[in-house]
């Protein structure tokens, strides 16, 4: 049983953590602005409005900066602080991937492999839901950060067990296979030829990443080998039983979407 939960808010306190713990604003997520630059992933998702809440002299320069950067902030005049200590919850301004959100109600929970696991945020959500999580991924500048995320959120989640590796570079094996491959905004082609091994009879995989029309529309991904052709991608798990599959613009991104189950169970 995790000792607290993992909960959605709507507000950025940018103070700094003795101050932000002294006086905890309601419905805010604490990240000072000094370490703002280095914990942008546990922002909102850029399509959405970062709403900052402090003092005056402060939330205007963090707005400023969020805007330096591409990213939409606004103020927030009116808020409210709350007693110290009074929620064990622990907040979030980041979102996970909105298909697997969508999908892991559905599955009965286990263990799950995160491909691909870049910073993150979908292998910390699996893990708050209950799932025994192994990321991998191989950059290992991103695995710090998702491990500094973990960190974070360690009261509302499994642990979480990160592995550095070069999917694309060799075989990688595992030392039993998963109830829950997910796979997001990544693709090489060769590694649904061992899906089937990474995944138990019964278990799923739930897959989204870039398409053709979405390299038309912003140029990139560049290379063929990273967009995928329209109705490809359950042509890739043809073995599978699809339980859904669907193509769509998704805020201003144009992805494959596909949950399957391998047979067997």
């Amino acid at each position: 049983m995790l000792s607290a939960r993992l909960v959605q808010r709507d507000l950025l306190d940018p103070r700094e953590v003795g101050e932000a713990v002294a006086r905890p604003i309601a419905r805010a997520v604490n990240i000072p602005f000094s370490e703002l630059p280095r914990r942008t992933q546990e922002l909102p998702p850029r399509s959405r409005v970062v709403r900052v809440a402090g003092s005056p002299a402060l939330v205007r320069d963090v707005v400023a900066w969020l805007e330096s950067t591409g990213r939409r902030a606004e103020t927030v005049d009116e808020f409210r602080y709350e007693t110290p200590g009074c929620s064990s919850d622990v907040g979030r301004l980041w979102e996970p991937n909105a298909f697997l959100s969508q999908v892991l109600p559905e599955l009965d929970g286990g263990s799950a492999l995160d491909v691909a696991c870049g910073t993150g945020r979908n292998a910390v959500f699996m893990a708050s839901c209950g799932w025994r999580v192994t990321g991998v991924d191989v950059l290992p500048d991103a695995l710090e950060r998702a491990r500094d995320l973990a960190r974070r959120c360690a009261a509302a989640i499994r642990p979480i067990h990160w592995v550095q590796a070069d999917l694309e570079g060799g075989r990688v094996e595992w030392d039993r296979p998963f109830d829950l491959v997910t796979v997001i905004r990544y693709l090489h082609r060769p590694l649904f030829g061992l899906l089937g091994e990474w995944l138990r009879p019964g278990g799923s995989v739930v897959y989204e990443t870039y398409t053709t029309l979405h390299r038309r529309r912003h140029g990139k991904p560049a290379r063929d080998a990273h967009v995928l052709q329209p109705g490809e991608l359950p042509r890739l798990l043809a073995d599978f039983q699809i339980r859904h599959y669907s193509e769509d613009w998704h805020n201003d991104a144009h992805t494959a979407r596909l949950w399957a189950v391998r047979p067997g169970a």
